[in-house]
C-alpha cells in the first residue's frame, strides 16, 4: 500500500467519535459556523447595498498615495477585532477608497469583470478550500475544470484539438501574463530538447521570440523566462485603409534573417484584441509562416476571444489551425471575476512533459480503468 493510500485509510477509518470530536473542535475554534453565517450574511448585504450606491462615489477616490495607510495602525493588533468593527472599516475606509470597476462611469480598462454567480461560487469554493493540484486532492475540482474547459472550447468554436476529448485540453490560470509565461516556458523546453540544448549549453542564448510592437504584455513573461532576443514587428500605416496593420512578410524576413545569423527562432505571440485599440493581427498568415519555420504559436485573445461565441465572428475562429496555445480572459465580457484566464494547449502530453518532475509518493496519481487523470500541478510551475 502506498503512502497516499495509507494516509487516506487513516482518515477514512478513524473511529466515528474521534472524527466528530475533531470536527467539533475545529469548527468552534477556527471555523465558527455561527459567525460565518451571521457575518457572512452581513457582508453580502453590505456588498449589495454598496453596489447600489456606487454612482454616488467618484470612479477613483480623490486621495493622495499613502492616505489609506495613514488611517491604519502602525503596528499589527495584539488582539483580533470584532467582525462588527471589521465590517464598519470595510464600509467607511476600504470601499470609499477603491477604484470602482463596476461603476457606470468607468470607461477605462475592462469594466465588465464580475457577476453575482461568480461571487456566490467563490463563497462555496473558499468555504471548503479543496485545492485541485492533483485528482486525488479534489476529484470534483479537477474533473469540473476539465469539463468546463471543453465546454468553453466548444462554445468559442475552437478547433477540436484543443479539447481533452482530443489531444489538447486547458486550465484556468490567474492572469493572462501567467498563461503566456507558461507557453514561453513549454516552447523553450521543447525547442531545447529538439536541438539537444542543456541549461549549460551556450546555444541557450540563441533563442528568439517574436511579438508586435503593440504586444507589450508579452515582454514581461518573455524576460522572466530569460529569452535573450525579442523581435518587435512594427505596425505600419496603410493609407488605403487609413489604419495601422502588420505585414506578415515582416515576420518571414525577421525569422529568415535570424536563422541566417545562427539564432534559433522558437516562439511567437500574436494578438487577438490588443489592450489599447482591440487590434486583431493577421493570425492565419503569421501563424502559417511561423509554423513553417518551427516556431510555437501563442494567441493572446484575452480581450476579444469571448466574441468567438458569436456566429458573426466566424472569421476569428477560422484562423486558429496553426495555433499551439490559445488564451482568453473570462473576466473580460464573461463576468467570471479575476483568476478567470482560460488557457488551452493543442498537445497536452507534449506540454506537460516540460513541467513534470519525479513526484513524491503522496503526489502520485495513476490512471484508473483507462481514464486519464489530469493533475493540474503538472500544468504549471
Amino acid at each position: 500500500m502506498c503512502i497516499r493510500d495509507r494516509y487516506m485509510g487513516i482518515i477514512n477509518h478513524k473511529p466515528r467519535t474521534q472524527i466528530q470530536n475533531l470536527s467539533m473542535d475545529r469548527h468552534t475554534k477556527f471555523y465558527d459556523l455561527q459567525e460565518l453565517e451571521t457575518y457572512g450574511n452581513q457582508m453580502i448585504k453590505l456588498v449589495c447595498d454598496l453596489y447600489q450606491k456606487q454612482d454616488q462615489y467618484p470612479v477613483h477616490p480623490n486621495i493622495k498615495p499613502g492616505s489609506v495607510r495613514q488611517q491604519l495602525p502602525e503596528h499589527p493588533p495584539q488582539q483580533g477585532e470584532s467582525f462588527e468593527d471589521i465590517i464598519k472599516d470595510t464600509e467607511k475606509l476600504i470601499f470609499p477608497n477603491m477604484t470602482h470597476w463596476q461603476h457606470p462611469k468607468l470607461f477605462g480598462y475592462y469594466p465588465a469583470t464580475i457577476s453575482h454567480a461568480a461571487v456566490i461560487a467563490d463563497i462555496f469554493n473558499n468555504g471548503f478550500l479543496s485545492p485541485g493540484i492533483t485528482w486525488y486532492c479534489c476529484p470534483a475540482a479537477a474533473e469540473l475544470e476539465n469539463h468546463v474547459m471543453d465546454w468553453a472550447a466548444e462554445f468559442l468554436h475552437l478547433p477540436e484539438c484543443f479539447k481533452f476529448s482530443s489531444t489538447g485540453g486547458g486550465q484556468i490560470c490567474t492572469t493572462t501574463c501567467d498563461a503566456i509565461m507558461l507557453t514561453v516556458h513549454a516552447s523553450k523546453q521543447l525547442k531545447m530538447k529538439e536541438h539537444g540544448i542543456t541549461n549549460a549549453d551556450p546555444r541557450i542564448t540563441k533563442l528568439v521570440a517574436y511579438i508586435s510592437d503593440m504586444g507589450y504584455h508579452f515582454e514581461k513573461p518573455i524576460r522572466m523566462k530569460d529569452i535573450p532576443h525579442v523581435r518587435k514587428i512594427p505596425y505600419k500605416w496603410n493609407p488605403e485603409k487609413a489604419d495601422f496593420e502588420l505585414d506578415p512578410e515582416d515576420y518571414r524576413r525577421a525569422i529568415e534573417q535570424d536563422i541566417k545569423d545562427g539564432l534559433i527562432p522558437f516562439w511567437v505571440g500574436i494578438n487577438m484584441g490588443t489592450t489599447s485599440t482591440c487590434q486583431v493581427d493577421p493570425i492565419a498568415e503569421i501563424s502559417a509562416i511561423c509554423k513553417a519555420n518551427g516556431l510555437f504559436v501563442c494567441v493572446d485573445a484575452a480581450y476579444l476571444g469571448a466574441a468567438q461565441v458569436c456566429e458573426e465572428y466566424e472569421y476569428l475562429w477560422k484562423q486558429l489551425d496553426n495555433v499551439d496555445y490559445y488564451i482568453v480572459n473570462f473576466a473580460k465580457w464573461m463576468l467570471s471575476g479575476l483568476n478567470g484566464t482560460m488557457f488551452w494547449v493543442k498537445n497536452r502530453h507534449e506540454y506537460i512533459s516540460t513541467f513534470m518532475a519525479e513526484d513524491p509518493e503522496y503526489l502520485r496519481s495513476l490512471n484508473v480503468d483507462g481514464y486519464e487523470i489530469v493533475n493540474y500541478k503538472d500544468w504549471q510551475s
